[in-house]
């Protein structure tokens, strides 16, 4: 697959997420973003605020991998045990504030992605995904829709630096995607 190809080329623009993949994003214009997703096999595990939405629309295709998500509902409760979270971008970080809401997340569905399998998700969807096998590779185009972008638990966490990778990383990176692409 070229795109496979051309992204381990560029191994060593990918970057780590705060939800424990690597990334790299290119514009495609008018709002819309493609990206190449990689969780690797002994990557790191996902932090306790993992339930979020995006400000975007997502079209997902997986190239390796199996995942399952979830989806969520919030509603507001003044003792719920948990916190929304407002998410705010600073240069390379990632930062989260309290927005001021508790509530209580509520499971409306679930479903499971493996190779070869698309999937669309509508901006402002709660969600979480859980990756049960790696490596686990996505090719996402995404479609901005501007709304205000939330995170859920029950944690304050530190400003995440969306740092590049590091070399080794990179050459890991660049294995598997060229594998995935056949090469």
């Amino acid at each position: 697959m070229k795109e496979l190809a051309k992204a381990a080329g560029r191994a060593r623009e990918f970057r780590l997420h705060p939800l424990g993949f690597f990334y790299l994003q290119d514009g495609a214009g008018e709002g819309r973003t493609r990206r190449v997703h990689i969780w690797l096999p002994d990557g790191p595990d996902r932090p306790e605020n993992d339930r979020h939405q995006h400000s975007f629309g997502i079209e997902s295709l997986m190239i390796a991998g199996r995942m399952r998500s979830e989806l969520f509902r919030f509603e507001e409760e003044a003792e719920g045990p948990d916190v929304e979270y407002a998410v705010a971008y600073e240069g390379q970080k990632s930062i989260l504030t309290r927005s001021g809401r508790r509530g209580r997340l509520h499971a409306i569905a679930s479903f499971e992605v493996a190779a070869r399998a698309t999937y669309k998700l509508e901006a402002g969807v709660i969600h979480r995904v859980l990756v049960t096998a790696r490596p686990c590779i996505t090719l996402v185009q995404t479609l901005e829709q501007r709304i205000p972008i939330f995170s859920y638990g029950h944690e304050d966490e530190a400003a995440f630096d969306r740092r590049l990778c590091t070399g080794s990383e990179a050459e890991r990176i660049r294995r598997l995607l060229l594998d995935a692409a056949g090469r």
